[in-house]
């Protein structure tokens, strides 16, 4: 896990030209059950770390290597959405004239964990970081967003808005607002990903436009409940309430061996069980960190069993976001 430091003592506006910094985004599970394209949380364990500097140079900005990825992604600054953020920010700045290098680790596996939301966020925030710290929140914000939809084709801020504030956010992708809601500890996260992985926007496209208006209800129900968790830092009520009767019975069918694993974690202890974002990681919750050991032992047991190929790991909320860290590996 990255070392926050102390923010570097830079005035406000000034640019850190040739001195290399390094900031670290979480990894996000956008939904959180009920609340579709509306909460996002932040992970511990799992996010992309960015290093970089800025230079008087002719040219584009430069992406020098792209480490630990899942799949090949675009070195291209252009098509990146670290390096897109980032330079959304630089411009605004007026430092247009100053060029960006910047090397990629990526942190977060498979699909649904808020990868591209993790990149954006973390260029967004080694912008700042490099341009002295002028930029308020809702413009980090603003930055990460753009990118991601750029090359997705959807502004969606549920993820971005998580690995930047920490914690459990809030977002209204129409007003372009989000919030942090807030943070709690006590909820053991377990995750399921699978080697193959689901686009978005083939995620999407299983949800029929009109729906019964006792699953919309549901969802809005428990979603309120999660908030409501959340305020008084209830971490049973939290999982109760995870339940998705609105978009959840749709997406799983896209995700193989769902029910298998569904009721292996369950009968393992698994308060919860929910798909991470639009798929197709999965998440186990509970309560109880013995619990969590527990259902990741039969977890893996099973995996291991049934020769499939899929990725448990262990995690929790992360409370921080975004931040500017110490490297050690880059």
């Amino acid at each position: 896990m990255p070392k926050k430091m102390d923010l570097e003592k830079t005035s406000p506006g000034f640019p850190v030209v040739g001195k290399s910094m390094t900031v670290y985004a979480p990894a996000s599970v956008g939904n959180i059950g009920p609340g579709f394209d509306t909460l996002g949380m932040a992970v511990t364990g799992m996010g992309d770390t960015l290093t970089g500097h800025l230079e008087k140079r002719p040219g584009p900005d430069r992406i020098t290597t792209i480490s630990g990825a899942w799949t090949e992604l675009p070195t291209e600054p252009s098509q990146n959405t670290a390096t897109i953020a980032a330079r959304w920010l630089l411009d605004k700045a007026g430092h247009s004239d100053l060029k960006l290098t910047v090397s990629i680790q990526k942190g977060v596996p498979g699909s649904g964990l808020g990868s591209s939301a993790a990149s954006a966020v973390a260029g967004a925030m080694l912008a700042q970081m490099l341009c002295g710290s002028p930029f308020k929140d809702s413009e980090l914000l603003e930055a990460a967003a753009q990118s991601e939809a750029s090359v997705s084709g959807g502004y969606f801020l549920d993820n971005v808005s998580a690995s930047l504030f920490g914690g459990i956010s809030v977002s209204n992708s129409r007003l372009r607002q989000s919030f942090r809601f807030g943070s709690f500890s006590g909820l053991f996260l377990v995750f399921l990903i699978p080697r193959t992985l689901l686009k978005t926007s083939e995620s999407r496209k299983v949800i029929p436009e009109n729906v019964p208006l006792e699953n919309a209800i549901g969802a809005l129900s428990n979603t309120a409940g999660l908030l409501t968790a959340i305020h008084i830092g209830d971490p049973d009520l939290f999982s109760r309430m995870l339940q998705d009767p609105l978009i959840q019975p749709y997406r799983q069918k896209l995700i193989p061996f769902f029910e298998d694993l569904e009721k292996v974690s369950r009968g393992a202890g698994a308060r919860a069980f929910i798909i991470s974002g639009a798929g197709s990681t999965m998440l186990a919750l509970t309560d109880s960190q013995k619990d969590a050991r527990t259902l990741q032992e039969a977890l893996e047991g099973h995996l291991r069993e049934k020769q499939l190929p899929i990725l448990v790991r262990s995690s929790t909320i992360d409370s921080e976001g975004a931040r500017h860290v110490a490297s050690t590996h880059l």
